[in-house]
């Protein structure tokens, strides 16, 4: 059956055309009015077509334009419950994490802080605990800068009393 179709009536031409207008597959195949299936066969038989990709078609552009601008009760609803349920309370005050970084002027940023409560801090600890003073290997060692300074003294002056005593004897 398909073979009948391609060259009758110019439906090739007309599909060709329209893949290289920006109809999608599914656009061509209604306009045309040919089942999936059927159309399917006789694009299968025309390798060389280019259809759009996802989200490209001149009726997905289309339906984009129609929606621009428009903010449905729906979704004005949607976004301050979304904003409602990001909303924490710290010593009386209560906002969004961004919110509480600002009015408490922390020395920390908002990712900082959720990084933080994601590892197990109280909201709380998270604003107020200063920035980390690891260096890179401690971070991973579990050492902080200063303990590290103070290991690295005690080891100079244990070489220093071995060379003395070396030097003793």
């Amino acid at each position: 059956m398909t073979d009948r179709l391609l060259p009758a009536n110019g439906v090739e031409t007309r599909i060709r055309a329209m893949a290289k207008t920006g109809h999608s597959k599914t656009m061509t195949q209604e306009l045309l009015g040919l089942s999936r299936w059927t159309f399917d066969q006789l694009v299968a038989q025309m390798p060389d077509v280019e259809f759009p990709g996802r989200n490209r078609s001149r009726g997905y552009r289309a339906a984009v334009e129609r929606k621009r601008g428009v903010y449905t009760e729906a979704m004005r609803k949607a976004s301050i419950a979304k904003h409602e349920r990001a909303k924490r309370t710290v010593r009386g005050v209560t906002g969004t994490v961004d919110e509480l970084v600002a009015h408490f002027e922390c020395a920390v940023s908002p990712a900082q802080v959720r990084r933080r409560v994601r590892q197990g801090m109280t909201l709380e600890e998270a604003l107020f605990t200063p920035k980390s003073t690891r260096n890179n290997l401690g971070r991973w060692l579990g050492v902080t800068a200063d303990s590290r300074r103070t290991m690295l003294g005690q080891e100079r002056a244990g070489a220093e009393i071995i060379k003395a005593l070396r030097a003793a004897a």
